[in-house]
């Protein structure tokens, strides 16, 4: 499978309006440090797209037909999306957890099919199983395995460390890739978000390769993100950016 990320910040997106700090300003000199609010797309084997959250409108990233939708939660930084692909000219199954659900989307999905998911269950899309996972965040948040020909990726946002049923179910999946909400820097402490440290103490205790997405602009610069993270992990762990692709 191929994991298209079409965009890997956090809610205000990078650069954040009208922001002078390091972060955005650096973004505003390098277009390739600007980040899009959460978006995931999966590329089956079959070329086929799945896609999680759906933080921006993706109609220029990736117009193709959708398998499916999946969504983390229904906070808005990972749902403004769907209020343009509802619009679509097909019929597509949304698969979301209950809590906090949006009450246009369920009302008037327009060519969406809203299906309530829950943390256990799994569905096979295509070539891929996908399983829900609990996460901890400050609504109902779920996490995903990601499931081909033996191949396994997580993601892993938005969450403050993962709940000890996932752990468990996680420790026994042999994942290639951990993908873990990195939202602040390093000595940060959010009882929502990871920092990047604790982002990637996760990851590597999971997976053979981390990448460390869902990046607010109070995160380190770009340049300076990803120096750290090689200096200390090597090519263990990954910065995402927004275009990146990972093959699994």
């Amino acid at each position: 499978m191929m994991i298209y990320f079409i965009g890997t910040g956090g809610s205000e997106g990078i650069p954040a309006h009208l922001c002078s700090c390091s972060t955005c300003s650096e973004a505003r000199r390098f277009a390739f440090a600007q980040r899009k609010p959460s978006t995931l797309a999966v590329i089956t084997e079959r070329n086929s797209a799945v896609l999680f959250d759906v933080g921006t409108d993706i109609r220029d990233f990736l117009n193709v037909p959708l398998e499916a939708i999946f969504l983390t939660h229904w906070h808005h930084d990972h749902i403004y999306g769907l209020y343009k692909l509802r619009w679509m000219a097909r019929e597509t199954e949304l698969y979301a957890p209950e809590g906090h659900a949006d009450a246009l989307i369920l009302q008037d999905p327009k060519n969406l099919r809203p299906t309530t998911i829950k943390a256990g269950q799994s569905l096979k899309i295509d070539s891929l199983k996908i399983t829900a996972l609990n996460l901890n965040h400050e609504i109902e948040t779920l996490g995903y395995l990601i499931e081909e020909n033996g191949r396994s990726v997580a993601l892993l946002y938005d969450t403050k460390g993962l709940p000890e049923d996932t752990w468990e179910f996680l420790k026994g999946k042999n994942l290639r890739l951990a993908i873990v909400d990195a939202t602040y820097p390093p000595g940060f402490d959010d009882p929502y978000h990871n920092n990047v440290d604790e982002a990637a103490e996760i990851g590597l205790q999971l997976a053979e390769r981390t990448v460390l997405s869902h990046i607010s602009h109070k995160n380190l610069p770009f340049l300076e993100l990803v120096k750290y993270v090689r200096d200390r992990w090597n090519n263990k762990a990954l910065v995402a950016y927004d275009g990146m692709v990972f093959y699994v």
